[in-house]
């Protein structure tokens, strides 16, 4: 699924590192803009919702709802006394305040409890669940999917975990690689090193894979939930490893030969296959077609460019036509056409960084940001109705799949990967 980093030294050498781990690009000019056949977000309706819980639980709830683009939250401060500390359920009075749906929690024993109430279904919770009270968090966001799954007939995403970079400088600059929760909640550290570990990608199992310099050279490591190993160390890089769907191979970018070019290994690091064989830079391979594609990003074209190929390597073919800086894929997830989407990251015609989202069947290109600076690092969360990118203040951003909605989760971060479903 994921797409990794290789944007701004695609048109330099790929060994000059510190000018890709900037992100620096050449200031040529750019012929993506928000005009032509590029669409700009959608419309869409927000179904209002109450959830009038004042602890932990429902301040959960009520930013799950928020993130998930599908609801208009009443602000609790709005509903009255009465509503909130009601016993039974006023479906004339909740409607009063307009509300369309609403969520109640309660704690019975070892249990959390809740009920969805449908107001166009009538006064009778249409929803119930109990779940163990002593993770408030995860009951919060397990009843959240529920609720999405019975407007959607698919469960939410909430639980899952984002894989990101972290930046400091002291004195010298140090990337570490942390994991949250979609929410921005439960951050946790995947390595504490005073070197550079960077490109996170998490595996369908849940495997963190990140290239690291902790052995002096750019090696491709591994952590599955105990201390990382390294399972690629071949000379020069070992660049930002994906795995496909299946768990059964590792996309990654080697320089091994002298040119920078798209491999398979598995997951010990054993070579399976080289898939691209060009003298341009090849790179950010992520995989499509629920294992059957890649996309990639290469130069043959000239400047960067977003092309597909086989998961053997086969059919490589050029999918992005507009702008001269096209770089980090990232291929929607799923079958037919839910997965026919690759997001990625384009210079506008005001020479800025946004994130855009190609059609791969018809074409149809889609911005989903524009303006306020830089956009980078798309990637899709595990159903494709979200997608998560780094800010322009740096940062992660959660937004619909047309762009609407954007709420920051994480404060400091870049090169956001997306992983799996929680439960």
């Amino acid at each position: 699924m994921k797409r990794t980093l290789l944007g701004s030294s695609l048109l330099a050498s790929l060994l000059a590192l510190s000018a890709m781990w900037a992100g620096s690009a050449p200031a040529t000019a750019s012929v993506i803009g928000p005009e032509g056949n590029v669409d700009v977000g959608g419309s869409f309706a927000l179904l209002r919702l109450a959830v009038p819980a004042g602890d932990e639980v429902g301040d959960i709830l009520r930013r799950d709802a928020q993130l998930s683009a599908g609801f208009e939250v009443i602000d609790r401060r709005s509903i009255p006394a009465a509503l909130i500390k009601e016993g039974g359920f006023d479906k004339a009075q909740w409607e009063q305040i307009g509300a369309q749906a609403v969520i109640k929690n309660e704690k019975d024993g070892g249990q959390t409890k809740f009920r969805l109430f449908d107001l166009a279904k009538g006064g009778q919770a249409v929803l119930s669940r109990g779940y163990p009270s002593d993770d408030p968090r995860k009951a919060a966001h397990r009843f959240m999917n529920e609720v999405i799954k019975y407007y959607t007939g698919i469960p939410g995403v909430f639980g899952s975990r984002i894989a990101f970079v972290r930046t400091q400088r002291n004195p010298t600059v140090t990337k570490n690689v942390y994991t949250m929760e979609m929410d921005g909640g439960n951050v946790s550290s995947i390595t504490n090193l005073r070197t550079l570990n960077i490109l996170p990608s998490i595996g369908p199992g849940g495997e963190v894979l990140f290239t690291s310099y902790a052995k002096r050279n750019p090696d491709l490591w591994m952590a599955r939930g105990g201390a990382p190993e390294r399972i690629s160390k071949y000379p020069g890089l070992n660049l930002g490893g994906t795995m496909s769907p299946d768990g059964s191979s590792i996309a990654v970018t080697l320089s091994k030969d002298g040119n920078s070019e798209i491999y398979t290994i598995d997951p010990g690091g054993n070579i399976k296959a080289r898939l691209t064989n060009n003298a341009a830079i090849d790179g950010s391979p992520s995989w499509g077609g629920g294992g059957s594609q890649i996309a990639f990003v290469s130069n043959r074209a000239g400047g960067p460019q977003v092309f597909r190929m086989s998961a053997g390597g086969g059919g490589q073919t050029r999918v992005t036509r507009q702008g001269d800086y096209n770089q980090t894929p990232d291929w929607s997830p799923g079958e037919g056409d839910a997965g026919n989407w690759i997001a990625f990251a384009g210079r506008d015609s005001a020479n800025r960084f946004d994130v855009f989202a190609l059609h791969v069947s018809s074409g149809k290109l889609k911005r989903i940001t524009q303006g306020g600076g830089r956009h980078n690092d798309p990637t899709w969360s595990p159903d494709g109705r979200l997608i998560a990118f780094t800010g322009p203040s740096g940062g992660i951003y959660v937004a619909n799949q047309d762009g609407n909605n954007q709420n920051q989760v994480g404060r400091a971060g870049s090169t956001p990967d997306w992983g799996p479903r929680a439960y």
